[in-house]
């Protein structure tokens, strides 16, 4: 199994369509976030493969919504981050976080920080992205679909 990370092109949107999330209450469907991303140059989406099969999807922010996660310069906010619902359990998460950072220093060298938002109520990704090395900060916030803890991760 070989999960790699790649920019979102036009390419994959066959298999954007075919994206299968059973459990949207806590993250927005891939065509959302793409809906989105056509107006917002600040969205980076991101696709996981294994192979040629799509199993996930984020968008790596930098517009200015980042401050409301933290004051802290040279930091991305990680958006919609999902693994497709017939792919869970494979470990395609844990892989994923754990190319994040070389991801990011390749695509934005000057980023030292990556801040991400998890619901209170989502505690299996908030023991992912603990275990992927991301780290609770004191700081929450109120998101629209309830209270949030942020997380953050330093860049190696």
């Amino acid at each position: 199994m070989t999960l790699t990370l790649q920019s979102y092109t036009k390419e994959a949107q066959q298999a954007i369509q075919n994206y299968t999330l059973t459990d949207d209450t806590f993250c927005a469907h891939p065509l959302e976030l793409l809906a989105k991303a056509a107006d917002k140059s600040s969205y980076h989406c991101i696709l996981m493969y294994d192979q040629d099969q799509l199993v996930g999807f984020f968008v790596l922010d930098n517009d200015e919504d980042v401050k409301i996660y933290t004051e802290a310069p040279d930091t991305l906010l990680l958006r919609g981050y999902s693994i497709d619902s017939t792919k869970q359990g494979k470990g395609y998460g844990t892989r994923s976080l754990s190319q994040l950072s070389d991801y990011v220093k390749h695509h934005f060298p000057t980023i030292k920080t990556v801040v991400l938002a998890v619901n209170k109520r989502n505690i299996p990704a908030q023991k992912l992205y603990l275990k992927s090395g991301f780290i609770q900060t004191n700081r929450t916030i109120m998101g629209p679909r309830g209270e949030q803890f942020v997380y953050e991760l330093a860049m190696k």
